[in-house]
């Protein structure tokens, strides 16, 4: 089922945010877009412009973004 719509999916709700171990540490778990078809393929989604690591994904989306599916 394809779940792809023309609003924008948060990064934190999508299908394709994913950890990414190699920009990770011991406390701190980065994350990345894993959509090939995304402007923000293979991007970092918790860091700010300035490159500050946040806990969290704070990246607005984009319209390629599918919604996680609820258990």
């Amino acid at each position: 089922m394809n779940n792809k719509t023309t609003e924008h999916i948060r990064c934190a709700d999508c299908e394709f945010a994913r950890p990414d171990k190699s920009a990770s540490s011991r406390t701190w778990t980065a994350f990345e877009c894993g959509n090939d078809e995304s402007e923000y393929h293979r991007c970092l989604l918790n860091f700010t412009p300035n490159g500050d690591k946040q806990p969290r994904i704070t990246w607005t989306g984009c319209e390629l973004g599918e919604r996680r599916q609820s258990l």
